[in-house]
């Protein structure tokens, strides 16, 4: 190829008509599961799980045991399998798929196992290992002197007014849609509890112009809020803050509605057991709550899709806790003294879990 025919090939602008545009779903996705391949690698060359599963179906006890892994990341693994197709579920018993076998099993032919694990040493990798055993969530590399762990950092200036601004981005992606889908007809007063910027309380409250809210924030979070909302022009006339740490202090009881919007998969089972408690027996008679998440409807048995198990790999890496499914949801309502729970579904795999208190 001569000179001038290459930098004629270089210069030539891509036809970005051939390319596929993201749209915010995808933009947002290449974030949520940036951990999801990271475990893929973890289990094939740490675990070498598929060769332990070929021919040899096992429950998910059974595989803990073996492995010797803890509760919530091997579900979170298995979820994020069962949706790639790797892992199917028959008589209560765990299989690799045929594919999981073929490709994956040092036992067939055609495996490529040792391929994957030449990125077995990959820092990340090994720490998604370090989660299956351990379950950790002390993976934030931050300089805060031996400070590892989310909530933690939450606590420090720097580091919550990032993730503040980071979560208000996203609300103003989500919030929108989230007062599409739910009906605040009927009320007057909510409490936004872990509210954030509280731009989800603010999308609602300019859809409903009689509904007020109350933002429980802690420190220094709290502030955070504050400044936001007096720049919507929403405080302090429609909405107050609150500062109180939601598992420690009592939580208001003059609301009809509790929101919890991206709150409760940073925590685990226990906590949310908690935290439903607490609404329950401070809402008013009859008075709802609302959960806004990523919660992978397995209604029926089906296996979660593949961008919700995804997004559940970062979430039990870095926090505490999972996407929940609605069939977790439900068991932990029904168990705090809630019903009628209803499933919405929104925008990037996210969707509203909505239930009342009766009693």
């Amino acid at each position: 190829m001569t000179p001038t025919a290459l930098a004629s090939r270089i210069d030539t602008p891509t036809d970005v008509s051939q390319v596929d545009r993201p749209d915010i779903a995808q933009v947002i996705k290449w974030r949520d599961s940036s951990y999801a391949a990271d475990l893929y690698i973890a289990a094939v060359s740490w675990l070498d799980l598929f060769t332990y599963l070929d021919g040899h179906p096992v429950s998910e006890d059974e595989l803990r045991e073996h492995f010797s892994l803890r509760d919530r990341p091997t579900r979170t693994m298995i979820r994020l399998f069962e949706s790639w197709g790797l892992i199917a579920r028959e008589g209560g018993k765990l299989h690799a798929t045929i594919e999981a076998v073929r490709y994956l099993s040092s036992r067939s032919d055609e495996n490529v196992a040792s391929y994957i694990a030449t990125m077995k040493y990959k820092s990340s990798v090994r720490e998604l290992y370090d989660v299956l055993r351990n379950d950790g969530s002390d993976t934030w590399h931050v300089a805060r002197g031996d400070t590892t762990s989310w909530d933690d950092l939450m606590q420090t200036d720097e580091f919550a007014d990032l993730n503040t601004r980071g979560m208000e981005e996203r609300g103003r992606i989500f919030a929108p849609h989230l007062a599409t889908l739910l009906d605040c007809s009927g009320d007057t007063s909510m409490l936004d509890i872990g509210g954030g910027s509280g731009v989800y309380s603010a999308h609602l409250l300019m859809r409903y112009p009689r509904l007020s809210a109350t933002i429980f924030e802690r420190p220094p979070v709290d502030e955070l809020a504050r400044s936001c909302l007096i720049a919507r022009g929403l405080y302090p006339d429609r909405v107050r803050i609150v500062a109180g740490d939601m598992f420690v202090d009592p939580l208001p009881r003059d609301a009809s509605l509790h929101l919890y919007s991206h709150v409760l998969h940073n925590w685990g089972p226990e906590k949310v057991r908690l935290l439903m408690r607490k609404s329950h027996g401070s809402l008013q008679p009859g008075g709802r709550i609302a959960v806004y998440s990523c919660h992978p409807d397995d209604r029926g048995g089906r296996p979660a899709p593949a961008a919700e198990a995804e997004y559940s790999v970062l979430l039990t890496t870095g926090y505490e806790g999972c996407c929940y499914s609605f069939e977790d949801m439900r068991g932990m309502l029904e168990q705090a003294g809630f019903g009628q729970v209803e499933y919405h579904r929104s925008l990037c795999n996210r969707s509203l879990i909505v239930a009342k208190k009766l009693s």
